[in-house]
């Protein structure tokens, strides 16, 4: 009796958890759909990429085109490049496990447009009436200026580590991502590595930011690591890259 207790009372707890479907780049468009979503621990954030190749890369509000370096690794799925005759779409999940803060993503390709720039940019549990909204991120990422730090000074500079192949490069806070089971799928090839919109490697290291986890779903390659890792509160972990049967995919997308 007391088992079954115990049983029945995880039942709600795992019945809370929702998946979330996040289209990026429907229609040819540089955006991701929805642009903010509101998500809980356990939930699981599904990206799909649609068309083109865009990347999901985890960034800071200040600096809303730059991974996030700090206090962990930004999680990244690497470029994903969608045929305009795809039968199969990527998909890469990140599963959350802290809520008490924003995140923030932007699509790393500056090829032959930097994307970000243009607002593809993305968030989850920003407040609409927050200093710190969707659309204040979504300004600040469209100006191509980083916010200042508080007090006035310029916000903490670092060079960003650029999205790249699938790989074994750390995650970051809040979320875990999928790595790839295609090796390099869709990625240019004979492209330098690191380099930002040539699908190089993202660096590989320990220190994964905390706040996501992706795990299990299928998704797109990302350098975040195997397993889950815990820093600044949050949590992030990586799982295969896995594709879904795609049909009537509107032809002609160009970057």
């Amino acid at each position: 009796m007391r088992f079954s207790l115990v049983a029945a009372a995880t039942l709600p707890v795992l019945a809370s958890a929702a998946d979330i479907l996040v289209q990026v780049g429907a229609g040819g468009k540089l955006a991701f759909s929805p642009t903010n979503i509101t998500a809980q621990v356990g939930d699981t954030i599904h990206f799909q990429f649609q068309g083109k190749n865009h990347s999901v890369t985890q960034s800071t509000f200040g600096k809303p085109c730059e991974i996030q370096t700090t206090p962990a690794q930004g999680i990244d799925s690497g470029f994903q490049l969608v045929p305009a005759n795809a039968t199969e779409l990527p998909e890469w999940s990140v599963t959350i496990n802290n809520d008490t803060a924003p995140l923030w993503f932007f699509c790393a390709q500056t090829i032959p447009a930097n994307h970000c720039q243009a607002g593809m940019v993305f968030s989850v549990n920003a407040k609409p009436d927050s200093e710190k909204s969707f659309a204040a991120y979504q300004a600040l990422a469209m100006s191509g200026n980083a916010a200042a730090a508080p007090g006035g000074g310029a916000a903490p500079s670092g060079a960003p580590a650029a999205p790249g192949a699938p790989g074994g490069a750390p995650a970051a806070p809040g979320a875990s991502s999928a790595g790839a089971d295609s090796a390099q799928a869709g990625l240019p090839t004979g492209a330098p590595a690191g380099l930002p919109g040539q699908g190089g490697a993202a660096p590989s290291g320990p220190d994964a930011a905390a706040a996501l986890t992706s795990g299990g779903a299928p998704g797109a390659p990302s350098p975040s690591p195997s397993g889950n890792t815990t820093g600044a509160g949050f949590a992030l972990a990586a799982s295969p890259v896995h594709f879904l049967a795609a049909f009537g995919l509107a032809a002609g997308l160009l970057l």
